[in-house]
Order: structure tokens, then C-alpha cells, then sequence
């Protein structure tokens, strides 16, 4: 906690003294804090889509590592004497989901048989909440199927509901849902698994056939087939302005032909092929284009579009006479997002139950498109193909860049950087764009501190509180030069924290649980209280180090944002704060911070946050204020 004291002192007995102006800065950007997604690490399949069975439709698995094609029957196991394997037989659900999982059930069995799924590293199950399962299922059944979690903690039956199937093989594919319901009881732990039980007598002898098995709880919104309520809160609370989406490499895919292709992600599930995702596992699709934007919608954050522009992660690069196609496929996702009812890909939008055009001011060309020898080719052709069919039609949208320097001069083009590094590198980013060129808007859509102090020795678990300080005063950089600096996001937003708990993200999550890092609370901290305008600060007694600072005004108030870096802390080395103009006699004093500058935040399960925020109000003189730090690593927001 910082604490303060009325300024009555001598400023000789001041450690540092900031005079903030009433005027002379530059207009912030309104879109400065904001999001990325891509689905790494299950931040979408297993994350954010709200679908909580693995491997619903046999789209693909994962071998050691990377995404494969092989289709195995991965996370569903048979009971009651039943087995299950992958099938191929006619007829096949779509030519999207040619493969299908078959049960086999022994002649003269006389009980209940099934399959159940683990989930993604398990299930929630939350008493207070709604569920709803359904499956595609051919061949001969009439009775009851039976669907219910179980404790793999306790053995017992946390709830159950139930679907009636009166069906014969000639029908071919039928759909089925369960009634909604909610579990008889929460799981202690998010040790749960799924069933779907029969009348094994019914089954005597015949093999049946499922895909496309589906369990959802309630969504963000209560939307279809909708996102993870808890992470969409989450998102909520960051207080971001915009997202970026649909992703980084995951957008490009790791070779041909597996680049993101939108019109693969809308539609009926069952015409949704999905593919092999950039970070070690099965895209399913489900949570596609339009989810996406219903998302953002719901988020309210505005949307940055990437669009794919030619280059594979390989190296692969398609060529000049060839990229027509890619470029003629982007247009078309543009008329389906902004285009009216009266155009082809617009009615089609319309029909899927948006009748409304998107609103998108930003699209990327591309991601991180000087990766594996994409330069050349970058600025030779492939950025102004699409730079000029989407201009010649949307004149209005900017157009981003993924390359510095852009390869299109006139003023107002924009690009974006990608800033990674240790903790040491983001402190020396502090002043980086002080002197940018104030002609060329730049995001910086993903950054992130991997690793403590000096090291380059890979990524830390989780973002330390000195880790987290030095992101921070990158921002305040960022901050001072918001008239340049467009918006930031962190990479990564979300990861699976059974799947990556090594490495860095914003949010990370597990079947039942969220942990937000340190860095979570910096950015929700900064993006709530940002002015639209920047203030000249004068110091006197010192200069930037180990204190950072920035500060911004909005219409009512004066927001002044510290950073003490491994500084003194104590109230002789009080700050002394004069907000030039202001009468005011107390401020808001938001602080965060941690019991050391290694301290990390976890999941609720493993220990809990370290890092605490504390609001106090403070007295002070016509618009003078004293702050001390009580930590050597805090992050104060002054509001006069």
C-alpha cells in the first residue's frame, strides 16, 4: 500500500517532484488497450468455445506435439462391454466429417453400455449453471439415452439428463438433444468425465455410429453455440477496446493448404471440416468467423481483421500468378462482414442470422509476414495485392502492415510490431517511441516480458511481479506516445494451463478454473483509467529510474501513472505530485503490487493470487499530493 501524507514539507526533504501541466500534450488514442486472440494452446477449442467435449467429430488428434489428420477415437472410452473405433462406412454425416466413431455391442448383452468423454482436461460441473448435450447418431435404437457426469474424485453421479431415440438405419444421421438441465450437485475439483449410456439390451449383437457429440453449459450471452462464460467475463473485465483476431500463426497455418479459411468456419458444424492448427492440435472450427464477431460484439471491442496474405510458416509463398484466388477469397469474406442483404456474400451473413453488416475499421495484411524468408515477396507483391483491392472498395478501412518499414508511405498507413523479450528489454523499451515519426500509426499487437531479469533461457510459467512492472513501464511508454502508438495487446491473451504452463499469457485457465496473472491486473488497471489526452511532466530531484511515469486527462480528471522499478520506498522518499490548475484537496490512489518482485499469481487451487490492489483516498493541497511506496516493485495510478 502506498501511503501519504498533506505536503507542508520543504521540498529539500523530497525524493522526486513531478509537476504535471494542465495542457500541451497530444490527443490519445482511443483504441490504446486491447486483445489478440488466436486459438493457442486450446484459448479456443478447450477455452473460449464453449464446447466441452474432446474430439466431438473425429476432425484430427495430436502426435507428439503437432497436429495430425490420423483420426482416433483420443478422450472416448467404452464401457459396459461395448467397443468403439473409428469408422468410415456410408453414409458419412458430410464430406466435412468423413469419419465417425462406431460402437460395437456383443450379441446377448443385457445392460447398460456406452462411452464416455474426458473433456478438456476435465469438466466443470456447476450446480448454478445450465446444460445441454445432443449427438448425430445412425443405425437401428428405440429407448433412452442417458447422459450425466461423473466424479472421477468421488464416483458419484453429479447430474443427469436424458434424450429419446426412436430411430432405424434407414433414417440415416438424426440429431438428438437432451433436455436442459443443471447437475444435482457442483464437482469438487474439475476431475469429471461425461457419459452417454444405452440399453445395452436393445443394442444385443448391432454396431451404431455417433459424431458431431456435443455438450455445452450456458454461454457467454446465453448465445449458440456461444463462448465459456467465466473467460468471456474475464475478457469483459480487462476493459479493452479492441480485438485482434482471428490470430497470429495460427491464422497462417504450418504448411499448405491449411491456412485459416473463413468460409471452412460458418455454417452448420456439420459442414465445418476444421484443420491442423499452428500450435500442436485439431482446429475444430466450431468457435469460426461469426462467433468471433458476435464475440467481439458482446465485448463490445472493436474489431482489428487479419486476413491471410500468401505466406505459410514453412516458408512456403504463394506465387504472383497464383495469389488471385487469395485475394479473390478475402474479398468475398469482406462483402460477408460488410456487405448488405442485397449482396451475394452479405444475404448469405444475412441467413445465417446477422442480418446487420459488421462494423471494421482495421484489417492486418498478413502476420508477422517477415518470418522464414517472407520479406522479399512481403514488398514485392503480396502486401500491395491485397492492399489495393481492399482500398479500391473500402477506401475507408486501414489497412495495417505486418512488416516495418510498410511498404505503402502515405501518411496515416500503419504497421504492427511484435515485441517480445526478457524483463531487462522492457524496461529499455521505456523511451523507444519518444522521437517515432509521427506520420506512421503502429500497433504493437503482441508483446509480452518471457522471462525474468536478463535471462533468454526460454519462458517463465507465469508473469512475476518485476516482470509485470517492466510491461509496465513499456506501456507508459506507450501511453506518453499514444498519439503514434495506436494499441497494444499482450501474446498470448489465453492458454490452457494444463496444456502450456511453462510459457506466458494474460489468462490462463483449466476445466473449472481461472488464473489471472499479474499482468491481467495491469492491463485492466491502465486500459480503466486512461485519459484522452496526454500531459507534459517536469521532474525535479531526478528523472526517469527507478521511478516511471505518464500522464494522461479526460475530461474530470488528471490520471497520473507510477511505476517504482526496484526504487526506495517509504515516506522520506516520498513523491511530491503538483497537478498544475487543480484545487482539488483529495485523489483516488489505486495501487498493485506483491510481496516480492519474483512473486507470481496461480490458480485458486494452487495457492491463490500474490498480487493485490488497494484503493485509498488521499488528502492533499491544491492539487499537491505525497505518495510513498511501500514496495520496491508497485504500480500506482494517481486520479485528481
Amino acid at each position: 500500500m502506498i501511503l501519504s501524507s498533506l505536503l507542508f514539507f520543504a521540498a529539500s526533504a523530497v525524493a522526486l517532484i513531478l509537476d504535471v501541466a494542465s495542457s500541451g500534450g497530444n490527443q490519445s488514442s482511443s483504441l490504446l488497450y486491447g486483445v489478440l486472440y488466436e486459438d493457442i494452446y486450446h484459448s479456443g477449442d478447450g477455452g473460449l468455445y464453449g464446447e466441452m467435449l474432446r474430439n466431438r467429430a473425429f476432425q484430427g488428434s495430436s502426435s507428439g506435439g503437432a497436429a495430425s489428420l490420423a483420426r482416433n477415437t483420443d478422450y472416448w472410452h467404452p464401457f459396459g462391454g461395448a467397443t468403439i473405433a473409428i469408422d468410415t462406412s456410408s453414409p458419412i454425416i458430410s464430406s466435412s466429417l468423413p469419419y465417425q466413431m462406431r460402437m460395437d455391442v456383443p450379441a446377448g448383452t443385457k445392460g447398460t453400455v456406452g462411452f464416455y468423454n474426458e473433456g478438456f482436461w476435465g469438466f466443470d460441473v456447476d450446480a448454478t449453471k445450465r446444460y445441454v448435450a445432443s449427438l448425430y447418431m445412425r443405425g437401428n435404437y428405440s429407448g433412452t439415452v442417458n447422459c450425466y457426469f461423473q466424479s472421477n474424485t468421488t464416483g458419484q453421479n453429479l447430474g443427469l439428463t436424458s434424450m429419446s431415440i426412436d430411430q432405424t438405419s434407414s433414417a440415416g444421421w438424426v440429431q438428438s438433444h437432451s433436455a436442459t438441465f443443471q447437475p444435482s450437485q457442483s464437482g469438487s475439483n474439475g476431475n469429471n468425465t461425461f457419459y452417454f449410456t444405452f440399453d445395452g439390451s436393445k443394442l444385443a449383437g448391432q454396431s451404431v455410429y455417433f459424431n458431431l457429440l456435443s455438450l455445452f453449459k450456458q454461454t457467454f450471452n446465453n448465445r449458440f453455440n456461444g463462448v465459456r462464460e467465466d473467460l468471456a467475463d474475464s475478457l469483459f473485465n480487462m476493459n479493452a477496446k479492441y480485438i485482434r483476431l482471428p490470430g497470429g500463426n495460427n491464422m497462417e497455418g504450418n504448411n499448405s493448404p491449411y491456412e485459416w479459411k473463413w468460409n471452412r468456419t460458418i455454417g452448420s458444424l456439420t459442414d465445418r471440416p476444421g484443420r491442423p492448427g499452428s500450435w500442436g492440435d485439431i482446429n475444430t472450427d466450431g468457435f469460426g468467423l461469426l462467433e468471433m464477431m458476435q464475440m467481439a460484439q458482446d465485448l463490445g471491442l472493436e474489431v482489428i481483421l487479419g486476413i491471410w496474405a500468401g505466406l505459410y510458416l514453412d516458408g512456403e509463398v504463394i506465387s504472383e500468378a497464383n495469389l488471385q484466388p487469395y485475394k479473390v477469397s478475402v474479398m468475398n469474406e469482406l462483402e460477408f462482414l460488410l456487405g448488405d442483404k442485397s449482396t451475394t456474400y452479405g444475404a448469405q451473413r444475412a441467413a445465417l442470422g446477422f442480418p446487420s453488416p459488421f462494423p471494421i475499421k482495421w484489417i492486418e495484411i498478413g502476420n508477422e509476414d517477415y518470418l522464414n524468408g517472407g520479406t522479399d515477396s512481403y514488398y514485392a507483391y503480396r502486401f500491395m495485392t491485397f492492399y489495393n483491392a481492399i482500398h479500391a472498395v473500402y477506401p475507408s478501412i486501414n489497412l495495417v502492415s505486418t512488416i516495418n518499414p510498410n511498404p505503402v508511405t502515405s501518411k496515416g498507413s500503419s504497421l504492427d510490431l511484435h515485441i517480445y523479450g526478457n524483463e531487462n528489454y522492457f524496461v529499455s523499451l521505456f523511451d523507444t517511441f519518444d522521437q517515432a515519426s509521427r506520420k506512421y500509426p503502429v500497433f504493437v499487437n503482441e508483446y509480452a516480458a518471457t522471462n525474468t531479469g536478463s535471462n533468454n533461457n526460454g519462458q517463465v510459467g507465469a508473469q512475476t511481479l518485476g516482470m509485470s512492472c517492466a510491461e509496465a513501464i513499456f506501456l507508459l511508454g506507450c501511453e506518453r506516445n499514444s498519439d503514434v502508438i495506436v494499441g497494444s495487446a499482450y501474446g498470448a491473451l489465453i492458454k490452457n494451463y494444463n496444456e502450456a504452463p511453462n510459457t506466458v499469457a494474460v489468462i490462463k485457465h483449466t476445466a473449472n478454473e481461472v488464473l489471472y496473472t499479474i499482468s491481467y491486473y495491469v492491463q485492466k488497471l491502465f486500459a480503466e483509467h486512461m485519459g484522452t489526452r496526454t500531459l507534459p511532466v517536469t521532474a525535479t530531484n531526478g528523472g526517469f529510474g527507478p521511478v516511471y511515469w505518464s500522464a494522461t486527462a479526460n475530461s474530470s480528471s488528471t490520471i497520473l501513472k507510477l511505476i517504482n522499478y526496484d526504487g526506495k520506498t517509504g515516506s522520506s522518499n516520498a513523491l511530491q505530485v503538483n497537478i498544475k490548475g487543480s484545487s482539488k484537496t483529495s485523489a483516488t490512489l489505486i495501487t498493485l503490487t506483491a510481496p516480492s518482485s519474483k512473486s507470481v499469481n496461480n490458480l485458486p487451487s494452487l495457492g491463490g493470487e500474490s498480487s493485490t490492489i488497494t484503493t485509498t483516498t488521499l488528502s492533499g493541497s491544491a492539487g499537491s499530493f505525497s505518495v510513498s511506496f511501500s514496495n520496491p516493485y508497485e504500480i500506482a495510478i494517481l486520479i485528481v
